[in-house]
């Protein structure tokens, strides 16, 4: 098989799934056109789709010289969360409020922009609304629609903790429970804040926890999920955790004291039964349904304790930042702005001209197909990353056909020129594309929200720039090189007082 056509095979499968997540339905595409559907496989940023607002006052008796600094950490935290749950383009700022005589208004509060999301409580379940993580025991669990009463036979158990300052009460699971009959059921945990171990009772809270990372379980049991959360202690933490899933594992699986509840925010996220004494400083998490159930777990463990508790003082869905009238005025723009660009590439170049039009709607069709494959969000910045990957693709043709001109003028066939010009500039296409993606690695790793979304857009637009200057434009261009006319590119050169052609 000659070397062109493996050639068209890759670029024909490349383009064939790049369009599959942009024609298979996500959700949420239901009516409207065919170009809607496709569109409403892109998620979109909250200046142009809307999203979750939510606003947080700091609950601490610290000095108001230390509310910045505060702030500030929280501000990191959840960062953090959001970034580690895919929403990068979500912006948390610090908000200081000017406070007038009569006003109500927390001088230093957080603001949590999230597009994309239209429910609040899912938004909330990321964010956490106190940030405090601990290990808890489990001493009943039960399922209903209002608290429990907690059972007589464990008064007397729950009077003991009492007197040592851990105090058993009712928690709900982490989710809201399914609505059946008119009746919601929602599981109850009757849980102690402090774990029993022998006769005393050990505390081990999220600040012992370095890491939490999803993961697929090689060897699910029967009946169980094939998902897992891994889960990471310092040295100290290491230890108690030892000692307290030594103490759960004497109790045998199914007893309800087996189980080791963990909790945020007063929300149970999960509380797994143990099989065995944990050490070594890391564990796992097993039997969870669903990759998505799995990340949430690990977000919500892993991403570290807030410095103070929060309380809520806004929430609503914001619609977009933007006009309807703004955003179609500004796609006009770009789409001119392609034209334009088409254009001039076939009045400059001819069929090689129309060779990168094509190009250019290749790469589109393929940046397309990966924002929607990765679940990446588009916002405003992101679309300047998209024009600039534009710029990219166009700058690569040319650099090529100014190549090609020059082999042409050396006498050779265009077939002849075609190879000769890719083998001498394929390493300056190469270096040129790496070093911006390499600036675009550096804006992912140090940036944080729409620095992110503009890094992820652009590495993707440029990595998908050089495949389609080097694997398909050169394909269409051997593929025509028959119909390529050399003089058209071949210009006269005078030497002394003759002419040569």
């Amino acid at each position: 098989m000659r070397a062109n056509q493996k050639r068209l095979i890759i670029s024909v499968i490349v383009l064939i799934l790049a369009l599959l997540p942009l024609l298979i339905p996500h959700g949420g595409a239901e009516g409207g056109t065919f170009l809607s559907k496709i569109a409403a496989n892109i998620r979109l940023g909250l200046d142009i789709k809307g999203g979750a607002l939510l606003e947080y006052q700091m609950v601490t008796q610290a000095p108001k010289e230390e509310l910045n600094s505060l702030a500030d950490r929280v501000v990191e935290v959840l960062r953090r969360r959001l970034d580690a749950a895919g929403f990068t383009e979500a912006t948390v700022e610090k908000v200081t409020a000017k406070i007038e005589y009569g006003q109500d208004i927390p001088p230093v509060r957080v603001r949590v922009e999230i597009p994309g999301i239209t429910d609040i409580e899912k938004a909330e379940r990321l964010i956490g609304s106190t940030g405090k993580l601990y290990f808890a025991d489990v001493l009943d669990i039960e399922t209903g629609e209002a608290t429990p009463q907690i059972p007589s036979d464990l008064l007397f158990e729950v009077s003991k903790r009492k007197l040592q300052g851990a105090e058993p009460y009712w928690l709900r699971d982490i989710h809201f429970g399914k609505l059946e009959n008119g009746v919601r059921n929602q599981t109850w945990f009757l849980i102690s804040p402090k774990v029993l171990v022998g006769t005393q009772f050990m505390e081990l809270n999220g600040s012992s926890v370095t890491d939490a990372q999803p993961g697929v379980n090689p060897k699910p049991r029967p009946g169980q999920g094939k998902f897992m959360v891994t889960l990471k202690f310092n040295s100290e933490g290491a230890n108690a955790f030892y000692k307290i899933t030594a103490e759960k594992a004497s109790y045998t699986s199914g007893d309800v004291k087996n189980r080791l509840a963990i909790v945020l925010d007063d929300r149970v996220i999960i509380a797994p039964g143990v099989d065995e004494p944990i050490s070594g400083g890391s564990a796992v998490i097993t039997g969870l349904q669903t990759i998505d159930e799995a990340k949430e777990v690990a977000i919500l463990v892993g991403s570290g304790n807030l410095p103070v508790e929060l309380a809520s003082f806004n929430k609503q869905i914001l619609s977009p930042t933007l006009g309807r009238d703004i955003i179609m005025a500004a796609l006009w723009a770009g789409i001119a702005g392609l034209i334009i660009v088409m254009i001039y590439m076939v009045i400059f170049y001819g069929i090689m001209g129309l060779v990168a039009d094509i190009a250019l709607v290749y790469n589109s069709l393929l940046l397309f197909g990966l924002l929607s494959a990765t679940g990446s969000i588009l916002t405003l910045p992101g679309i300047a990353g998209i024009i600039l990957t534009i710029g990219t693709t166009v700058d690569g043709n040319v650099l090529i056909y100014e190549r090609i001109k020059e082999e042409l003028r050396l006498g050779k066939t265009p077939e002849n020129a075609i190879d000769s010009a890719f083998r001498k500039v394929f390493w300056t296409i190469f270096d040129a594309n790496l070093t911006t993606i390499i600036a675009g690695l550096v804006l992912l790793y140090f940036g944080t929200g729409t620095v992110k979304g503009f890094a992820i857009t652009l590495i993707l637009g440029v990595i998908g720039a050089m495949f389609t200057n080097l694997v398909v434009s050169r394909t269409m261009l051997t593929g025509m090189s028959g119909s390529i006319k050399p003089a058209r590119y071949v210009k006269e050169t005078r030497t002394g007082g003759g002419e040569a052609r």
